[in-house]
Protein backbone atom coordinates (compact mmCIF):
# COMPACT_ATOMS: atom_id res chain seq x y z
CA UNK A 1 0.00 0.00 0.00
CA UNK A 2 1.02 3.89 -0.80
CA UNK A 3 1.87 5.73 2.08
CA UNK A 4 -0.12 8.60 0.90
CA UNK A 5 1.07 12.42 2.06
CA UNK A 6 -1.01 15.02 1.60
CA UNK A 7 0.31 18.82 1.77
CA UNK A 8 -1.47 21.60 3.00
CA UNK A 9 -0.47 24.87 2.30
CA UNK A 10 -1.97 28.58 1.94
CA UNK A 11 -2.03 31.29 -0.48
CA UNK A 12 -2.24 33.94 2.02
CA UNK A 13 0.88 32.86 3.80
CA UNK A 14 3.63 33.80 1.57
CA UNK A 15 6.46 31.13 3.54
CA UNK A 16 3.44 28.55 2.82
CA UNK A 17 3.38 29.63 -0.74
CA UNK A 18 6.89 29.92 -1.23
CA UNK A 19 7.11 26.08 -0.31
CA UNK A 20 4.45 25.05 -2.65
CA UNK A 21 6.06 26.70 -5.48
CA UNK A 22 9.10 25.33 -4.69
CA UNK A 23 7.15 21.85 -4.57
CA UNK A 24 5.52 22.17 -8.12
CA UNK A 25 9.00 23.44 -9.44
CA UNK A 26 10.85 20.66 -7.83
CA UNK A 27 8.84 17.64 -9.26
CA UNK A 28 6.14 16.65 -12.06
CA UNK A 29 2.75 17.05 -11.01
CA UNK A 30 -0.67 15.85 -12.47
CA UNK A 31 -4.01 18.43 -12.27
CA UNK A 32 -6.75 16.63 -10.67
CA UNK A 33 -10.14 17.85 -9.02
CA UNK A 34 -8.77 20.19 -6.15
CA UNK A 35 -5.31 19.34 -6.12
CA UNK A 36 -1.74 18.42 -7.43
CA UNK A 37 -0.80 14.76 -7.66
CA UNK A 38 2.96 13.54 -8.13
CA UNK A 39 3.89 9.75 -7.05
CA UNK A 40 2.49 9.42 -3.14
CA UNK A 41 2.90 13.43 -2.51
CA UNK A 42 -0.58 15.45 -2.89
CA UNK A 43 -0.87 18.97 -2.90
CA UNK A 44 -3.61 21.05 -1.77
CA UNK A 45 -3.61 24.62 -1.82
CA UNK A 46 -6.08 26.59 0.64
CA UNK A 47 -7.17 30.18 0.84
CA UNK A 48 -6.95 29.89 4.54
CA UNK A 49 -4.72 30.47 7.85
CA UNK A 50 -4.24 26.82 8.23
CA UNK A 51 -3.51 26.97 12.42
CA UNK A 52 -7.65 27.38 12.23
CA UNK A 53 -8.90 25.05 10.04
CA UNK A 54 -11.36 22.93 10.92
CA UNK A 55 -12.48 19.86 9.40
CA UNK A 56 -9.79 19.42 6.92
CA UNK A 57 -10.60 15.65 6.83
CA UNK A 58 -13.56 15.93 5.68
CA UNK A 59 -13.03 18.16 2.69
CA UNK A 60 -10.34 16.54 1.77
CA UNK A 61 -12.60 13.07 1.79
CA UNK A 62 -15.11 15.56 -0.81
CA UNK A 63 -12.12 15.03 -3.45
CA UNK A 64 -11.27 11.93 -2.66
CA UNK A 65 -8.21 12.17 -0.59
CA UNK A 66 -7.75 9.89 2.72
CA UNK A 67 -3.64 10.47 3.15
CA UNK A 68 -1.62 8.25 5.36
CA UNK A 69 -0.05 11.40 6.65
CA UNK A 70 -0.75 15.19 6.81
CA UNK A 71 1.93 17.92 6.59
CA UNK A 72 1.44 21.72 7.06
CA UNK A 73 3.56 24.17 5.34
CA UNK A 74 3.41 27.15 7.46
CA UNK A 75 5.66 30.03 8.49
CA UNK A 76 7.31 30.40 11.61
CA UNK A 77 7.09 33.57 13.40
CA UNK A 78 9.62 34.50 16.59
CA UNK A 79 10.62 37.39 18.89
CA UNK A 80 14.28 36.57 18.21
CA UNK A 81 13.45 37.08 14.21
CA UNK A 82 16.48 33.92 14.07
CA UNK A 83 16.20 32.58 10.52
CA UNK A 84 14.98 28.64 11.54
CA UNK A 85 13.59 25.82 9.85
CA UNK A 86 11.34 23.85 11.71
CA UNK A 87 8.93 21.17 12.66
CA UNK A 88 6.25 20.53 15.31
CA UNK A 89 3.23 18.58 16.13
CA UNK A 90 -0.50 20.77 16.68
CA UNK A 91 -1.93 20.54 20.00
CA UNK A 92 -2.93 22.38 23.16
CA UNK A 93 -1.95 22.02 26.49
CA UNK A 94 -4.36 24.49 28.12
CA UNK A 95 -6.19 27.25 26.35
CA UNK A 96 -6.84 27.43 22.99
CA UNK A 97 -5.06 30.72 22.07
CA UNK A 98 -3.84 29.87 18.42
CA UNK A 99 -6.80 27.79 16.80
CA UNK A 100 -7.67 24.46 17.55
CA UNK A 101 -9.54 23.06 21.54
CA UNK A 102 -8.50 23.20 24.75
CA UNK A 103 -6.70 20.13 25.84
CA UNK A 104 -6.61 18.42 22.92
CA UNK A 105 -3.61 17.23 21.28
CA UNK A 106 -3.46 16.34 17.22
CA UNK A 107 -2.24 12.68 15.98
CA UNK A 108 1.84 12.92 15.73
CA UNK A 109 4.00 11.58 13.07
CA UNK A 110 7.76 10.86 15.47
CA UNK A 111 9.16 9.01 12.64
CA UNK A 112 8.24 11.82 10.04
CA UNK A 113 9.50 14.66 12.73
CA UNK A 114 12.66 12.98 12.23
CA UNK A 115 13.16 12.40 9.01
CA UNK A 116 12.08 16.46 8.08
CA UNK A 117 14.77 17.60 10.76
CA UNK A 118 17.22 14.80 9.72
CA UNK A 119 16.45 15.86 5.75
CA UNK A 120 17.53 19.54 6.50
CA UNK A 121 20.72 18.74 8.33
CA UNK A 122 21.90 16.55 5.13
CA UNK A 123 21.59 19.96 3.23
CA UNK A 124 23.59 22.25 4.67
CA UNK A 125 23.55 25.10 1.88
CA UNK A 126 20.85 27.07 3.23
CA UNK A 127 22.12 28.52 6.52
CA UNK A 128 19.49 27.95 8.90
CA UNK A 129 19.07 26.87 12.69
CA UNK A 130 16.97 23.86 12.69
CA UNK A 131 15.08 22.63 15.39
CA UNK A 132 12.03 20.98 16.31
CA UNK A 133 9.08 22.46 18.65
CA UNK A 134 7.36 21.20 21.54
CA UNK A 135 3.44 20.91 20.50
CA UNK A 136 1.34 24.09 20.23
CA UNK A 137 -1.88 25.53 18.07
CA UNK A 138 -4.08 24.06 15.76
CA UNK A 139 -5.34 22.00 14.28
CA UNK A 140 -6.56 19.98 17.00
CA UNK A 141 -9.14 17.91 15.11
CA UNK A 142 -7.11 15.43 13.41
CA UNK A 143 -6.92 11.52 13.62
CA UNK A 144 -4.60 11.48 10.49
CA UNK A 145 -0.96 11.61 11.65
CA UNK A 146 0.28 14.95 11.13
CA UNK A 147 2.78 17.77 11.54
CA UNK A 148 3.89 21.24 10.87
CA UNK A 149 6.99 22.62 9.07
CA UNK A 150 8.04 26.08 8.78
CA UNK A 151 9.73 28.99 7.68
CA UNK A 152 11.08 31.27 10.36
CA UNK A 153 11.64 33.53 11.47
CA UNK A 154 10.30 37.02 9.82
CA UNK A 155 8.84 38.40 6.39
CA UNK A 156 12.60 38.58 4.73
CA UNK A 157 12.98 34.76 5.31
CA UNK A 158 9.37 33.37 4.61
CA UNK A 159 9.70 34.13 0.94
CA UNK A 160 13.33 33.10 1.11
CA UNK A 161 13.86 30.85 -2.32
CA UNK A 162 16.45 29.16 -0.51
CA UNK A 163 14.68 28.45 2.53
CA UNK A 164 11.42 27.19 0.69
CA UNK A 165 13.68 24.98 -1.87
CA UNK A 166 15.04 23.56 1.48
CA UNK A 167 11.55 22.68 3.31
CA UNK A 168 10.03 21.58 -0.13
CA UNK A 169 12.86 19.11 -0.93
CA UNK A 170 12.75 17.81 2.83
CA UNK A 171 8.99 17.12 2.14
CA UNK A 172 9.46 15.53 -1.17
CA UNK A 173 11.94 13.08 0.42
CA UNK A 174 10.11 12.09 3.83
CA UNK A 175 9.90 9.06 5.26
CA UNK A 176 8.20 7.28 8.18
CA UNK A 177 11.13 6.43 9.73
CA UNK A 178 10.08 2.79 12.15
CA UNK A 179 12.09 4.09 15.69
CA UNK A 180 11.36 3.66 19.53
CA UNK A 181 8.98 6.93 20.16
CA UNK A 182 9.65 9.04 23.26
CA UNK A 183 7.07 11.59 25.07
CA UNK A 184 9.43 14.84 25.93
CA UNK A 185 8.86 17.03 28.83
CA UNK A 186 10.79 20.02 29.93
CA UNK A 187 13.18 22.25 28.14
CA UNK A 188 12.49 25.94 26.32
CA UNK A 189 9.95 26.31 23.10
CA UNK A 190 12.59 24.78 20.97
CA UNK A 191 13.38 21.79 22.94
CA UNK A 192 17.04 22.03 22.47
CA UNK A 193 17.83 18.72 24.58
CA UNK A 194 15.65 16.71 22.45
CA UNK A 195 16.84 18.15 19.38
CA UNK A 196 20.01 16.60 20.19
CA UNK A 197 18.29 12.96 21.01
CA UNK A 198 16.37 13.42 17.45
CA UNK A 199 19.74 14.24 15.81
CA UNK A 200 21.83 11.88 17.35
CA UNK A 201 20.24 8.71 18.19
CA UNK A 202 17.86 6.21 17.05
CA UNK A 203 14.81 7.43 18.49
CA UNK A 204 12.00 9.78 17.29
CA UNK A 205 9.98 12.36 19.36
CA UNK A 206 6.40 12.57 19.16
CA UNK A 207 4.42 15.22 21.71
CA UNK A 208 6.61 17.25 23.42
CA UNK A 209 5.75 19.82 26.04
CA UNK A 210 8.05 22.98 27.47
CA UNK A 211 9.06 24.16 31.06
CA UNK A 212 5.94 26.91 30.34
CA UNK A 213 3.23 24.48 29.72
CA UNK A 214 4.17 21.87 32.80
CA UNK A 215 1.29 23.62 34.80
CA UNK A 216 -1.20 22.07 32.37
CA UNK A 217 0.21 18.63 32.46
CA UNK A 218 -2.16 15.81 34.18
CA UNK A 219 -2.94 12.16 33.96
CA UNK A 220 -5.50 12.59 31.37
CA UNK A 221 -2.95 15.15 28.99
CA UNK A 222 0.06 13.20 29.24
CA UNK A 223 -2.14 9.48 28.56
CA UNK A 224 -3.52 11.39 25.06
CA UNK A 225 0.07 12.31 24.57
CA UNK A 226 1.34 9.29 24.60
CA UNK A 227 -2.08 7.18 22.32
CA UNK A 228 -1.64 9.96 19.79
CA UNK A 229 2.17 9.45 19.71
CA UNK A 230 2.27 5.62 19.95
CA UNK A 231 4.87 6.40 22.30
CA UNK A 232 6.06 3.85 24.77
CA UNK A 233 8.91 6.01 26.69
CA UNK A 234 9.69 9.48 28.06
CA UNK A 235 12.28 11.88 28.23
CA UNK A 236 12.37 14.02 30.89
CA UNK A 237 15.00 17.25 30.77
CA UNK A 238 15.13 17.18 34.31
CA UNK A 239 18.39 19.89 34.32
CA UNK A 240 15.39 22.37 32.92
CA UNK A 241 12.27 21.10 35.50
CA UNK A 242 11.40 22.16 38.41
CA UNK A 243 11.67 19.86 41.37
CA UNK A 244 7.57 19.60 41.63
CA UNK A 245 7.15 19.09 38.37
CA UNK A 246 9.61 15.92 38.25
CA UNK A 247 7.69 14.71 40.94
CA UNK A 248 4.23 15.33 39.08
CA UNK A 249 5.43 14.07 35.56
CA UNK A 250 7.31 10.61 37.38
CA UNK A 251 4.30 9.93 39.33
CA UNK A 252 1.86 10.36 35.98
CA UNK A 253 4.61 8.54 33.95
CA UNK A 254 4.41 5.38 36.91
CA UNK A 255 0.66 5.12 36.62
CA UNK A 256 0.66 4.89 32.72
CA UNK A 257 3.68 2.39 32.68
CA UNK A 258 5.83 4.91 30.70
CA UNK A 259 9.43 4.16 31.13
CA UNK A 260 11.43 6.98 31.49
CA UNK A 261 15.30 7.12 30.71
CA UNK A 262 17.58 9.52 30.86
CA UNK A 263 19.84 11.16 27.96
CA UNK A 264 22.86 9.04 28.64
CA UNK A 265 20.65 6.00 28.75
CA UNK A 266 18.39 6.68 25.36
CA UNK A 267 22.26 6.88 23.98
CA UNK A 268 23.30 3.76 25.24
CA UNK A 269 20.20 1.53 24.49
CA UNK A 270 19.29 3.37 20.60
CA UNK A 271 22.76 4.53 19.15
CA UNK A 272 22.38 6.13 16.17
CA UNK A 273 22.74 3.20 13.13
CA UNK A 274 25.40 3.47 11.10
Amino acid sequence: MTFQIAVIASKVDPASFNIAQKMIELADWEDRRGYLTCQNHRLVLLQEELITLRGLEERLADMDLRPNLLVFASRHQARDGKPRLCGHFTGNSGEALMGGDPRRLAMAAPGVLKSFILNLLDDSSHGFEISAEATHHGPTDLTTPSIFVEIGSTEEEWSDPVAGDAVARSILELENLQTPVFLGFGGGHYVQRQNRLIRETGVSFGHMFSNYQMDDLDLDLVEQAQLKSGATFAYLDKKSLRSADKRKLSEILEELEIEALNGKEIRDRFPLAD
